[in-house]
């Protein structure tokens, strides 16, 4: 038998006991309630932060150097499948250092912390949309801030910045993602003064990716030397020199005659842009609305540029007379006339000069861009190939509306464009303010500029490549706004740039106005002659000559606007 173990009397809780029994229950219930309350809104909250509908990444790229300071810019991007409304960077700038300008954000500043807020215009970013905010940092104390260090400790709208695939400088690609440090190298590229962002939607994949074999590879900028260069940027021994080809315009359709060959002779430049066809009526092609294609003395002259070894490419539209694709009535139409011209003068590269009301209709810029991909498919058919160049007007600080809209339509629409070339000039008062002796840096700004704006359309570009596909044309002498004159200097600083950074050309308006005027002093433009104190193919010899000399040190931009730019 077991034993049984003796139990004490249940004893019965006293009335102030059951009392603080029933104030326990109902607090652990009120409890309970409050959190269950708040689980769905925090079930919200981590739902979407692991899809990460509106996940926003910011890259940090340096973009230029100089003694005293340097440009660089963050490229915020949403890598989200939903639309991100309003973004925030944060970020402080090590010891030494403060920010002169920014553009494309509104800023405030706590110590060396900066905080930069979206603008209304750049505020949405659908996905793969982007905005690039470019500031300029003055090195206050060289012992503090080293010519290598940038921002730190970057979040964006509240969380660790994440820059994708950036390149350093020294060429290598990095390797993981995250907030940049300061031991870490940036690379020389994109640019300040970014216009409106890009709908481009990014490529599959990483959205920097190792180039192609046979591309140009990164690191061509300001503070990295160039392929070819010893650590000074002089020419390595026994490495070829790198030079910015050039390219200079030829306007068949001007009154008097350019003598193309005795240039080709005295220059030995023997690639030239031929300017400009556009309708003779009825979607006829013809040069400057009245001569003919077989005209006998157009003929003779390419005629003698191929005796001389020199090659040419078509320039169609301009800013006078009536562009094709205004006044063809179907892509397809269209197409034929440009083809009848490739045709006509078995020329492999054709230019696309796109301005006034042809740049702003769309229904213009649709039919031009679908007539492209007509020529390029009935020549790759043929066996033959083709290089296009859209040429846009530019404001120093990039690409308008209307030009980006141009390009982002071309790109969506898969058509190839070889090069983007911008026409720095006409830039007026409002957009360069005291244009005298600026005239060059109001060029290199406005390439910076364009360099970012055409890695926003074309995500898969890496730095080098996107610097290749960048064409420069400003009008050499005296512009058509008065006031703005683009001198020798300039043009021998602009060249310096192009070759420091690898430009894929450049170009000027116009080879007939290398030259002198009859009378000196000259307060407009005139087709025949620059209006400056000059010698005969002065400004060739000032781009041919500054193209084959990088500029040793890079000075800063001359922007100081943090608004966005317009077409002018």
């Amino acid at each position: 038998m077991g034993l049984r173990r003796a139990t004490a009397p249940r004893r019965q809780p006293t009335p102030g006991r059951r009392l603080r029994d029933l104030l326990r229950g109902r607090v652990r219930w009120a409890v309970t309630a409050i959190v269950l309350a708040a689980m769905p809104a925090v079930l919200v909250v981590v739902l979407a932060d692991d899809g990460e509908p509106t996940r926003l990444t910011a890259e940090y790229v340096r973009t230029g150097s100089w003694d005293t300071g340097f440009s660089a810019q963050y490229i915020v991007r949403n890598a989200g499948d939903e639309t991100a409304h309003g973004w925030t960077l944060r970020f402080r700038l090590p010891e030494g250092g403060e920010i002169t300008s920014l553009w494309n954000g509104r800023s405030s500043r706590d110590g060396s912390h900066y905080t930069i807020r979206d603008q209304d215009w750049n505020r949405d970013l659908r996905p793969g949309e982007s905005a690039v905010v470019g500031f300029e940092v003055r090195r206050v104390d060289p012992a503090a801030m080293t010519s290598t260090a940038q921002p730190v400790e970057c979040t964006i709208n509240g969380r660790a910045c994440e820059v994708v695939g950036a390149v350093g400088a020294t060429g290598d690609h990095a390797a993981a993602a995250g907030p940049p440090t300061e031991a870490t190298g940036t690379p020389p590229g994109a640019t300040p003064g970014q216009g409106p962002r890009s709908a481009a939607p990014p490529a599959p994949g990483p959205a920097r990716t190792t180039p192609p074999a046979g591309a140009p590879q990164p690191g061509a900028g300001a503070s990295t030397p160039g392929p070819g260069t010893g650590p000074t940027g002089a020419p390595a021994t026994g490495a070829p020199v790198v030079t910015t080809p050039v390219r200079p315009y030829v306007d068949l359709a001007a009154p008097g005659s350019y003598d193309l060959a005795a240039a080709i002779r005295t220059t030995g430049v023997t690639d030239w842009i031929l300017a400009f066809v556009v309708d003779g009526g009825d979607c006829r092609p013809t040069w400057g609305g009245g001569i003919r294609l077989d005209d006998p003395t157009v003929a003779q002259r390419f005629a003698e540029l191929k005796a001389l070894g020199g090659k040419a490419a078509i320039s169609f539209g301009g800013a006078a007379g009536t562009d094709l694709a205004a006044s063809c009535a179907s892509p397809e139409a269209l197409a034929a006339a440009y083809r009848q011209v490739v045709d006509q003068y078995q020329v492999s590269r054709i230019d696309l000069d796109v301005e006034g009301r042809s740049l702003g209709r769309p229904d213009i810029v649709e039919r031009r861009n679908q007539a492209l991909l007509l020529l390029a498919d009935g020549i790759s058919r043929d066996g033959g190939a083709l290089e296009v160049t859209y040429s846009l007007p530019v404001l120093p600080t990039g690409l308008g509306d209307d030009a980006m809209a141009l390009l982002r339509d071309a790109a969506k629409r898969g058509v190839h464009v070889d090069t983007v070339n911008v026409l720095a000039r006409d830039y007026g008062p409002a957009n360069a303010p005291d244009p005298a002796g600026r005239m060059g840096r109001y060029a290199t700004d406005a390439a910076r500029a364009v360099h970012g704006q055409l890695r926003q359309l074309w995500p898969a570009l890496t730095e080098a490549q996107a610097w290749q596909k960048l064409s420069v044309t400003p009008m050499i002498g005296v512009d058509d706004v008065p006031g703005e004159v683009f001198t020798l200097d300039d043009a021998r600083e602009l060249a310096r740039f192009a070759n420091e950074r690898h430009l894929g050309r450049l170009s000027w308006w116009s080879a007939a106005r290398d030259r002198p005027c009859p009378t000196p002093g000259a307060t407009a433009a005139d087709p025949g002659c620059s209006g400056v104190l000059q010698d005969p193919y002065a400004f060739l010899q000032a781009f041919v000559q500054g193209s084959r000399e990088p500029a040793a040190t890079q000075p800063p931009p001359s922007r100081t606007t943090e608004s966005p730019h317009g077409e002018r």
